[in-house]
């Protein structure tokens, strides 16, 4: 969904107890987008029942995102922030220089961007970052988020001008992070959302833990022993999310799942020996979020509760895999970083620009058809289905 969150990571949505594929734009009046509590799914639930060592044979790699309609950022840029005095001791701007140098990377990286590409995003920019030294909180929730950013844009702190901007907020060690009954001392990590700006237009951000283990107990997600590699993994799957569905706050807000990018809310969540997730109501659990979200729960399922299957190293940086439609599967970079972006989708006669099928004259009518039921691509119109 909108967070990072290990245990309980996708907050898939239900939409029905029945196991059929629902429209992927219906409308608001029928169907309100309602995230589930994200605390639903506890991860021994995510593993084969019964006798031990029964960890069946059904494959967990399964993931679709579908287009609903909403807003991707074709032109990212991003503005790391700072948040509190950590962030200028020495060891605070060693981490600073590190965590820069891996958002610039990663705006830029052909395989980051490759999967972006794929859902019709773009290659970004990164602006310099900002340092809120004189902020001290030591327990953030959402809307304590949410008000600081709205306070700093509107004293000019954020220039929030450019409307592909992301704003991600790093707090500083020690510090805790809520998001409704989800708590980084429980395996958040971050997430990732919205605020309006006086002129109404949406200002989007994204706000990560410091993630570490200390003294035995663990704030965030610790995927790899070393807090500024777990920053960076836990910022790029925030980033990656606000590219490719940056107005899912909205969607929550609302109740309009239009607003919606690329939301996976259909795929059935299925344990290794195949049977189903049920909720707390006792139904089959449809939908593994976000672009983010599947890898981690993916992982989850797959018994590896270590997430070490769940990123990777781009150029020394350490980033999350994302899922890729297109080569079924969670990666750092698509089989073939060359192909077209996804332009059209079977039932969503729209293209990545924003002009819907009639819009575009050069579009063959009857090859849209037959590429959609074979599924495969279309070089001669530089499509993908």
């Amino acid at each position: 969904m909108s967070r990072v969150q290990s245990a309980a990571v996708a907050t898939p949505i239900d939409l029905s107890v029945q196991e059929q594929e629902q429209p992927a734009v219906a409308s608001a009046h029928l169907r309100r987008f309602e995230p589930a509590d994200p605390d639903r799914i506890e991860f021994d639930e995510l593993q084969p029942q019964g006798a031990p060592g029964r960890a069946g044979t059904a494959s967990v790699e399964t993931g679709h995102l579908t287009f609903h309609g909403g807003k991707v950022l074709q032109s990212p840029d991003v503005v790391p922030v700072y948040v509190g005095a950590y962030w200028q001791t020495l060891h605070g701007k060693r981490d600073r220089a590190r965590n820069d140098a891996a958002m610039a990377a990663l705006v830029k990286d052909a395989g980051q961007t490759g999967i972006w590409k794929e859902y019709g995003g773009g290659r970004g920019t990164t602006s310099p970052s900002k340092v809120l030294a004189n902020v001290s909180h030591h327990d953030w929730s959402k809307q304590d988020v949410e008000a600081l950013v709205e306070a700093q844009v509107r004293a000019g702190t954020l220039d929030a001008s450019d409307p592909e901007r992301v704003f991600t907020l790093v707090l500083p060690p020690g510090v805790t992070l809520r998001d409704g009954e989800a708590s980084s001392t429980t395996g958040l990590g971050g997430f990732h959302g919205n605020v309006a700006a006086q002129d109404g237009h949406p200002v989007y951000y994204a706000v990560v833990v410091y993630s570490q283990r200390s003294g035995g107990r663990v704030n965030g997600i610790d995927f790899t022993g070393t807090p500024i590699d777990n920053v960076t993994i836990t910022e790029s799957h925030e980033i990656t999310e606000a590219v490719t569905d940056p107005d899912v706050g909205l969607a929550i807000q609302t109740g309009d799942p239009h607003y919606l990018g690329w939301y996976d809310d259909t795929t059935p969540v299925r344990r290794r020996d195949g049977t189903a997730v049920l909720d707390s109501f006792g139904r089959p659990t449809r939908g593994k979020g976000e672009i983010g979200d599947i890898p981690v729960l993916n992982a989850e399922l797959e018994g590896d509760s270590e997430l070490t299957s769940a990123w990777g190293r781009r150029g020394g940086f350490a980033f999350q895999t994302e899922w890729s439609n297109r080569d079924g599967k969670a990666e750092l970079e698509p089989a073939d970083p060359f192909m077209p972006p996804v332009s059209i989708f079977p039932g969503l006669v729209r293209h990545s620009s924003g002009h819907s099928l009639g819009d575009l004259p050069h579009v063959d009518r009857e090859e849209v058809r037959v590429c959609a039921r074979a599924r495969r691509r279309c070089h001669a119109r530089g499509l993908w289905f």
